[in-house]
């Protein structure tokens, strides 16, 4: 067995294809206390940080404005709030959501993650038994194959006839990147 110290591995200028080993490897081990850097990366985790009113009969969005973690600079939290796809790193990714709205929601409520504001096709919902009473925690998660600068939003839709608040710290948002 021969040994390799180095602190660069690289591919060649004008490639983009590093391979280590050959036909005959099928595992690269790492060593016991080494760590892979950037595996499930991007990832991020945000949530509302103060209550939010949000009418009856609208689809409105959560306005998710305090970042738990942004591991690529892909939140805004003060405009649009939303996720978007950094450059370079579309793949298939996880989406997780919360929501929970004030009480005594006598029909159907929805927890919507839009996919560039379109929720036709990229739509999840919540579904709330209807006559429930106290507050409603709505939850979801989904697999999305989103593209670079494609951007992700939180919504809440409620049929109450009045307004209705969407609780902070229960209102959320997270996700990660977990291929390509």
């Amino acid at each position: 067995m021969s040994k390799i110290e180095c602190n660069i591995v690289d591919s060649i200028s004008g490639t983009n294809t590093l391979t280590l080993g050959s036909s005959n490897a099928s595992t690269i081990a790492l060593t016991s206390g080494a760590l892979q850097s950037n595996v499930l990366y991007p990832a991020w985790s945000v949530e509302l940080s103060a209550n939010q009113t949000f009418s009856s009969g609208a689809s409105t969005k959560i306005q998710l404005n305090n970042a738990i973690f942004d591991t690529d600079s892909g939140l805004d939290t003060s405009t649009n709030y939303r996720y978007t796809i950094p450059s370079g790193k579309g793949g298939k990714y996880i989406v997780n959501f919360s929501g929970k709205t004030d009480a005594a929601i006598d029909t159907d409520g929805f927890i919507l993650i839009k996919v560039n504001g379109n929720s036709q096709y990229n739509s999840f919902q919540g579904h709330v038994k209807p006559n429930a009473t106290g507050n409603v925690h709505l939850v979801g998660s989904c697999i999305l194959n989103l593209s670079a600068s494609d951007y992700i939003e939180l919504y809440m839709l409620q049929n109450t006839g009045s307004n209705q608040l969407a609780y902070a710290n229960y209102c959320a948002m997270s996700g990660f990147r977990i291929g390509t």
